[in-house]
Formats: C-alpha cells, structure tokens, sequence
C-alpha cells in the first residue's frame, strides 16, 4: 500500500511537548502519532526508551588504507601458510609489526 503524507495544523508550543516526548522515547513523532491513532491498545514498548543509534566517529582515510594494507598482508600470510608453500612467516609478521607500531605513533602525534 503507497504511502500518503498528512499534514495537520497545532500550536508550537503543544508540537514542541510532542517532539519532546518523541525525543525522550527515542522514536519518531510520526511513530506515535500513527500508533496512538491506529485505535490499537499502545505497546509497552511505545512507553520504553528506544536505545539511540550508534555514532561512529570520522576517521583518517588514511589510516583506515593502512589497516587494510596490514589485513591484506594478514591474508596473504594465511593463505601462503594453508597452501604449504614455503615462506618465512616470521619475517611478514616482523613487517606487520613494524607497520602497526608506526601507525600507533602516527595516530598519537596526530593527537
């Protein structure tokens, strides 16, 4: 079934208690407006607090390339190991070290 858009006329200061109330629930005006007159018994759930979605926070292209150069190395380390092929493991994992503690400092003199 479309959806349609509905529109309705309310003073500011009883739409501003709405907001808030949506806002202390975690949950869309929209929501409970459509819940409260759908006529149904309200769920519990409705008078819960909503848990907030996650926020990540921005990170360094840059350091988000290099991780993945080391996950790469990560994998083409395993995959060399369960073909039994020789190679020097010890060696990769040096370099993969190497790489993770110059990020390590890169990422605390960038703070």
């Amino acid at each position: 079934m479309k959806k349609k858009l509905f529109t309705m006329k309310v003073e500011p200061k009883i739409l501003a208690k709405w907001h808030q109330f949506a806002k202390s629930k975690n949950r869309p005006l929209s929501d409970i407006i459509k819940l409260l007159m759908s006529g149904e018994e309200l769920p519990a759930t409705v008078m819960q607090k909503k848990e907030p979605k996650k926020t990540y926070s921005k990170v360094d292209p840059n350091l988000i390339r290099a991780i993945n150069a080391i996950g790469n190395n990560l994998n083409q380390i395993s995959r060399k190991v369960n073909e039994h092929q020789k190679f020097d493991v010890l060696i990769e994992l040096k370099s993969i070290e190497q790489q993770m503690e110059q990020l390590l400092n890169a990422s605390q003199i960038s703070k």
